[in-house]
């Protein structure tokens, strides 16, 4: 089964550090995260640790971290809600500014979720990416 990928590439006005810093504090997250509400996880983030996301509809979906090289790249795997859904972050020096590639990965356990998925979404992946990259923005300068 064939996955289906979203790509986002863009810019936040701030350092890198300061980007990766917002993006992989747990206490950060709800504020660029669509819908998300919390965060828990045991110790710091690195890779390996799982997170607990619990988002406004009363989900609650664990994020295993798959990839953290600061302050370069950040990614999980969703198990729950999204089961494998893939996350990635590549972040990139720009500059007094810092380049984003956001890619979301999901590959449908059959053809009919695939077919669904393509052709009558739920979601609107590209806008849920988006306003994450939005609020990482307004996340970055506070």
């Amino acid at each position: 089964m064939r996955s289906i990928d979203h790509t986002l590439i863009t810019q936040v006005g701030a350092p890198i550090e300061r980007v990766f810093a917002v993006l992989t504090d747990p206490a950060r997250i709800p504020e660029w995260l669509p819908m998300c509400e919390s965060v828990e996880v045991e110790g710091p983030i690195k890779r390996g640790s799982r997170l607990r996301v619990h988002f406004a509809d009363h989900r609650l979906t664990v994020f295993e971290v798959v990839d953290f090289q600061a302050p370069s790249t950040f990614g999980w795997v969703e198990h729950g809600g999204r089961e494998g859904a893939k996350t990635f972050f590549r972040l990139d020096f720009a500059g007094g500014a810092t380049a984003i590639t956001m890619k979301d990965i999901w590959k449908p356990p059959t053809f009919m979720a695939w077919f669904k998925a393509r052709f009558f979404p739920k979601r609107n992946t590209k806008r849920q990416m988006d306003r994450a990259v939005q609020s990482l923005r307004l996340a970055v300068t506070k």
